[in-house]
């Protein structure tokens, strides 16, 4: 018996990552997926270059990436989020 679906373990994992981006990898992340904000509109809102913004989202995504290979701790199977 599972106790939690794929789905909610891959969103943990991704909340997880999110939590660990800087901030400013975390606002241009945010901006570019959840808010569909393209790059020259993130740049002129956050005060900051076109290229800026691409680096923070390439870090971002590094971020993203490290995080969802992790190993989840042991105990996420017994915590009921």
């Amino acid at each position: 018996m599972r106790l939690f679906s794929e789905e909610r373990l891959i969103l943990r994992r991704a909340e997880r990552a999110v939590d660990r981006m800087s901030e400013m990898e975390r606002c241009v992340f945010l901006a570019i997926r959840v808010d569909e904000m393209g790059y020259p509109d993130i740049a002129g809102k956050l005060g900051i270059d076109v290229d800026e913004v691409e680096q923070h989202f390439a870090a971002s995504l590094e971020t993203l990436l490290k995080v969802m290979d992790e190993k989840d701790p042991w105990w996420w199977k017994f915590w009921p989020w």
